[in-house]
């Protein structure tokens, strides 16, 4: 919801720039449209990382080509990310 509130606060302050003013409702449905896009952005984002670490060796090769590129791009990068990760503590033990 915080999205769609900076986008009306926005819009508003175009508005009052311009000497533009609509009507309450006119804004009401807006805002209420904004948020269906903010709530269906949110379902659609899958914790990939949580996805990997419960899936077992012989599911993996079909779980990774049903990914699309964004999702093969997202993993790749936690999986760097888990890799310094696990280097650094490698490295404070070796000290």
């Amino acid at each position: 919801m915080d999205k769609t509130k900076q986008i009306m606060n926005e819009w508003y302050s175009a508005m009052a720039e311009n000497n533009i003013s609509v009507q309450p409702k006119a804004s009401t449905i807006l805002g209420t449209i904004l948020a269906g896009y903010e709530i269906s952005d949110k379902k659609d984002t899958k914790d990939l990382w949580s996805e990997f670490l419960t899936i077992t060796g012989g599911s993996f090769k079909d779980w990774y080509e049903s990914l699309s590129e964004e999702d093969i791009r997202i993993f790749h990068k936690q999986r760097e990310k888990a890799r310094k990760t696990l280097h650094q503590g490698k490295e404070l033990l070796k000290g």
